[in-house]
């Protein structure tokens, strides 16, 4: 099988330090590769070049993995694909950011939809999507994350630090009663340090493989999220959960390890529930670890991507089929 997954040709891929979903497109064509399928990234943001190369060229499979390119692909490629939305406020109300209601509506027009979350399946299909459209969670490269069992450190901030994630008012909050690392590039010039809430830079992957399991607890607390790829990684190396309910997507809520609050919620019950998340990580470690590679593994999203892949070429088979039959 042949399979052209489309970037957004905004950075390089595999990126050097961040870009979501540039990580997310390695992952998949790199664990892919793992199992015998031919994979390749066609990372341009020139789609009338990427339209007539993919027109001329014959893949099994087209993925289009950039919100922005789906509606323009839907009128240039004269060929069936899927798309995936990364937006992270879709789930919520925010049609005016950046534009994002008429890059939906072209999103829309996309012929197969490979949705992230069951919540955002819904959303598409309550806008009157009725073509193909299944639901997949993001992965992990769980082995690759070292996995500590004694953690010499409480709570962890990982990602971008912009006033989506809230990651000010987290420190605001958290001060003298949390002990709290903060990674990642400030686009939030509201964000400061305190006694209890410390600025860890900007980590590399390496650094992230290996720095992750120093942590107790994840707090992921925005007020807009797709499926970010930092709960899976922080499962990967054992971390518990504080997340807001955005945040959320594809968790098991009954897990005792997976904390989720309501949007919004940055007051003194988050502090007794990240104090509980803290305290209790021990005894759950070893469980959140295989948690993590048993449902999160690229191997196993693979397995199932792969399956979707199939049910979408079949599906598209018979109706050109149909088609032909008809004229």
């Amino acid at each position: 099988m042949k399979i052209a997954i489309i970037g957004p040709g905004l950075m390089e891929i595999p990126p050097k330090n961040w870009g979501a979903v540039e990580s997310l497109i390695w992952d998949y064509s790199e664990s892919l590769k793992q199992k015998n399928i031919e994979v390749d990234i066609i990372n341009n943001s020139n789609l009338n070049a990427v339209a007539n190369y993919l027109n001329s060229t014959n893949y099994d499979f087209i993925h289009v993995q950039y919100d922005d390119h789906a509606g323009p692909l839907s009128k240039l490629l004269n060929k069936p694909f899927c798309s995936t939305a990364h937006y992270g406020y879709i789930k919520e109300n925010h049609s005016n950011y950046g534009g994002w209601d008429h890059i939906y509506q072209g999103f829309l027009k996309s012929p197969g939809i490979i949705s992230l979350s069951p919540e955002i399946t819904q959303l598409i299909k309550k806008s009157g999507y009725s073509g193909f459209i299944k639901t997949l969670r993001n992965g992990a490269r769980t082995k690759d994350f070292k996995y500590s069992t004694i953690p010499t450190r409480e709570a962890l901030c990982l990602g971008k630090i912009e006033p989506r994630k809230r990651q000010a008012d987290l420190s605001n909050i958290c001060e003298n009663k949390c002990m709290v690392d903060f990674v990642g590039p400030i686009i939030d010039n509201r964000f400061k340090e305190n006694n209890t809430c410390k600025y860890g830079g900007i980590w590399s992957k390496p650094e992230l493989y290996n720095n992750l399991t120093n942590y107790k607890c994840l707090i992921l607390l925005s007020d807009g999220e797709a499926a970010p790829l930092v709960i899976p990684e922080a499962l990967s190396a054992g971390l518990s959960l504080v997340v807001s309910e955005t945040a959320a997507a594809n968790l098991d809520r009954t897990l005792p390890f997976i904390h989720v609050l309501p949007n919004g919620c940055l007051n003194e019950f988050a502090i007794t529930v990240i104090q509980k998340a803290i305290l209790d990580n021990n005894k759950y470690r070893a469980d959140i670890r295989k948690y993590a590679v048993d449902h999160f593994d690229w191997s196993v999203i693979c397995d199932e991507y792969l399956d979707i892949v199939e049910e979408f070429i079949n599906e598209n088979r018979v109706s050109n089929n149909s088609n032909q039959q008809i004229h």
